[in-house]
């Protein structure tokens, strides 16, 4: 009876061996790559992109002060592979009264991820039209329609207006342009700024509004010194937007808008630079009239010769550290502004925008 109730138990221990051998084999053939991977992967790579994007723009900007050649590297795709394998094995024997439990299991499995990044450099026509082009300036007042305030895209983006002078390579504006901007705030704020598109005979124009009529004065106010400002026919309320330094008529909005590089010059002038660096010639310290009221930078862009513990953005150069604070919100908008620039002025041919590619094998 005790060998017959061993031979039993024996049986059954097998038989639960196999079992889990079985299910083993089985989990080494559903081994697959998870859904999930695509979400980490997105978030993961697109915040790495932007993070490089940020810096790749805040060195140039420090270059440029520099008198160094910017360089543009574009992320042209990511194709991230991954594969997963296994295999498992089982052997088993019956048992015997010397030897009652024989049972060997073995298993392994492979991991691999290889990602590849592709980068394009913007060279010859592409970067000629995306980077020396102006901002078109009916682009300009689309911005100020879609949500950007006017104190950010105009002193940003606007060489002049009508005559009106921005800040230039450390020179004052013009007081008038400064008023125009609180101006033009106060109106976009109460919505009494519009544009479109209007076709006409040679091509199309693209016209902007101001409200001159309505229960609210202060607005009515606000209008008729914008025009006042840039010269306008009193009592018009639609001006044609063209590009250059004078207007034809008084009918017309006439604006020298900046190009990337232009844009990105001026940033260059809210670096605060290494004295010894201004000392040795450099970099120069500005170009701003003696006597002459510093103006207020775009971009606040602190140095040191130790990184920066928490900041926007940071990057190396010619021994020091340079970075924007990350509690300074004001730069931070108008850099982010900047980066949003770069998609605008792309007039070259069109490039496929980065791609993640996550094939499972």
């Amino acid at each position: 009876m005790t060998n017959f109730a061993d031979d039993i138990s024996g049986a059954l221990c097998l038989h639960r061996w196999v079992l889990g051998a079985l299910a083993l084999l089985a989990l080494a053939g559903c081994a697959s790559v998870s859904p999930q991977r695509i979400t980490t992967d997105r978030m993961d790579y697109g915040q790495v992109i932007a993070d490089s994007w940020k810096r790749q723009t805040l060195l140039n900007v420090v270059r440029m002060r520099y008198a160094d050649a910017p360089v543009f590297l574009e992320v042209s795709s990511i194709i991230n592979s991954y594969s997963v394998g296994g295999k498992a094995s089982a052997l088993a024997t019956l048992p015997s009264g010397t030897n009652p439990d024989v049972f060997s299991l073995g298993a392994e499995g492979t991991w691999s991820n290889t990602p590849t990044v592709t980068y394009q450099p913007v060279l010859g026509d592409r970067f000629t039209k995306s980077m020396l082009q102006p901002v078109p300036p009916a682009a300009v007042f689309q911005l100020l329609q879609g949500g950007w305030p006017a104190e950010v895209v105009l002193p940003t983006v606007v060489g002049s207006i009508n005559g009106l002078r921005n800040d230039s390579l450390g020179a004052s504006a013009d007081p008038g342009f400064r008023q125009l901007i609180e101006v033009l705030s106060r109106i976009q704020r109460t919505g009494g700024l519009g544009i479109r598109i209007e076709p006409r005979k040679d091509s199309s124009a693209v016209v902007i509004a101001l409200r001159r009529e309505g229960p609210d004065a202060e607005l009515v106010e606000n209008g008729r010194r914008a025009q006042e400002l840039l010269g306008l026919e009193e009592g018009a309320s639609e001006f044609d937007i063209t590009y250059g330094l004078l207007p034809r008529n008084r009918r017309e909005v006439a604006m020298l808008s900046r190009s990337m590089l232009e844009i990105m010059l001026q940033l260059g002038f809210g670096i605060e630079l290494p004295s010894t660096h201004v000392a040795d010639g450099r970099a120069g310290a500005g170009r701003g009239k003696a006597g002459e009221a510093k103006t207020e930078p775009l971009v606040r862009i602190h140095s040191g010769t130790e990184a920066p513990v928490d900041a926007y953005a940071a990057v190396p150069y010619k021994g020091y550290w340079y970075w924007i604070d990350d509690t300074d919100i004001a730069s931070k908008r108008t850099f982010t502004f900047l980066l949003i620039l770069f998609s605008l002025a792309e007039t070259g041919q069109a490039t496929a925008t980065p791609v993640v590619t996550v094939p499972s094998r």
